[in-house]
């Protein structure tokens, strides 16, 4: 059976028992869920009964396996450990929030959206702090680089010729790669400013990458001792990531717009670098790591 045949009997099955699942949901029960509502522990149980997050997030990993190019790219959103309930799921998938069933030619830009929830907030201009401060830099690395929008923007400010993201997501990298968000139009407009950087967009973990060559400046914001990285040992694997691929006398720059509840970790993550011999300028929101040997 060729794979768009799989597909789409795939979509037809999905969107025949998910769009009745919905469908009964508000046949039977009293509340309409809308976009930003309060959601309380008793509608959790209700909604989940009717509609179960653990069954619909394996339907939509079904219908990711057949229409992107690999399993690896099915983006983490869809895992079951991922949010608690369809609820919490249609809260960070922007225009696709409330949606149970698909066109086949709205796969691209709902799993786009998956991998890209509006709560990363990967656009330009979200460190403005941090970019006016930027020094020079020929050869520039961005760890945890979302769709590549503040990677360009700062690799401008920079002037740097060499450019490389790590996102962990392959479909972030591939949007950022090709300068388009099949599913943020206005975002996608934002691309058009940085046409003319070159920059290599790459999939993988942050705290494991190894360039072939060194970088002047390394970005790395929205990450160390936030909620995906604020443990010791992760701690420890950054900072090894950072002195593997940052030049003599480069400079690691940090930023976030973490809830005031992470201020303890991020603080920990620059006090251990501190013990590790790095020079730490800066605060918590806004910090910068040097080492003059490495």
């Amino acid at each position: 059976m060729a794979d768009d045949e799989v597909l789409a009997q795939r979509l037809a099955r999905h969107n025949r028992r998910w769009g009745a699942a919905l469908e009964n949901w508000y046949r039977h029960a009293a509340v309409a869920w809308t976009p930003g509502m309060i959601v309380d522990h008793e509608l959790r149980i209700r909604f989940d009964t009717f509609f179960p997050w653990t069954e619909f997030s394996h339907s939509l990993r079904s219908l990711a396996q057949a229409f992107l190019p690999s399993p690896a790219w099915t983006p983490r959103l869809l895992e079951e450990s991922a949010v608690e309930t369809a609820l919490d799921f249609w809260e960070e998938v922007g225009d696709f929030c409330g949606r149970a069933t698909f066109r086949q030619e709205e796969l691209l830009p709902f799993f786009c959206a998956c991998a890209d929830p509006p709560r990363f907030g990967t656009r330009a201009g979200r460190y403005p702090d941090q970019l006016s401060s930027l020094p020079r830099a020929d050869a520039l690395l961005d760890l945890g680089c979302g769709i590549g929008l503040g990677t360009l923007e700062a690799a401008r400010q920079c002037k740097a010729t060499h450019v490389v993201g790590v996102t962990l997501e392959p479909l972030e990298a591939w949007m950022a790669n090709r300068r388009t968000l099949p599913h943020d139009a206005l975002r996608q407009q934002e691309f058009r400013r940085f046409q003319d950087i070159p920059a290599e967009f790459l999939a993988g973990e942050a705290t494991s990458y190894r360039g072939k060559e060194r970088f002047a400046l390394i970005l790395c914001n929205g990450l160390a001792g936030g909620r995906f990285l604020k443990r010791r040992e992760q701690f420890l694997e950054l900072l090894k990531t950072f002195d593997t691929n940052l030049q003599v006398g480069g400079m690691v720059a940090l930023a976030n717009s973490f809830h005031p509840g992470y201020r303890k970790s991020t603080e920990e993550f620059l006090q251990t670098a501190a013990e590790l011999g790095w020079t730490v300028s800066g605060n918590w929101r806004n910090s910068r790591l040097q080492r003059q040997r490495l």
